[in-house]
């Protein structure tokens, strides 16, 4: 089990885990829409629950590319890694996806508790700002949506 909180072994889980999630996802629809004998777009105009679905689970690509971009710039949960990963925790939960708050919450435990100064430049946290305002209001619409219907 401490071989599992080790900060890069679950990071490398949690990639896993919001590349696949998406990827079967869209396998699933293409299945879906074959099977029916219809078109993908037929698919979702017919079921609107599925294309809120595919919102948030496509919003796992954005996540991996933060996760990405800063991945390997601190172990610390006092760095804009510590700050991205419990923003995350919290969209996981809000959006349902109890898998993916498990493994965040993972990830942010196998983190240092110190402080850690990494110079990201500007340009970088600047993009993961942009990123976490994207995902957080696609998220608040998406579930909005959802809670309407």
């Amino acid at each position: 089990m401490a071989v599992l909180l080790h900060p890069t072994k679950i990071k490398r889980v949690l990639f896993g885990y919001w590349l696949g999630v998406p990827l079967l996802f869209g396998l699933y629809i293409f299945i879906l829409a074959a099977v029916r004998n219809v078109s993908a777009v037929t698919i979702f105009t017919r079921i609107p629950s599925l294309t809120l679905a595919s919102i948030i689970v496509f919003l796992l690509f954005f996540q991996l590319f933060g996760l990405a971009v800063i991945g390997h710039s601190s172990d610390c949960r006092h760095s804009l890694l510590g700050l991205y990963v419990r923003f995350n925790m919290f969209q996981q939960l809000c959006t349902f996806n109890i898998p993916g708050f498990f493994l965040c919450v993972l990830f942010y435990r196998s983190l240092l508790d110190g402080k850690e100064e990494v110079a990201l430049t500007k340009q970088a946290q600047l993009v993961m700002y942009v990123l976490m305002g994207f995902v957080g209001l696609m998220t608040i619409l998406t579930v909005w949506l959802r809670l309407s219907l």
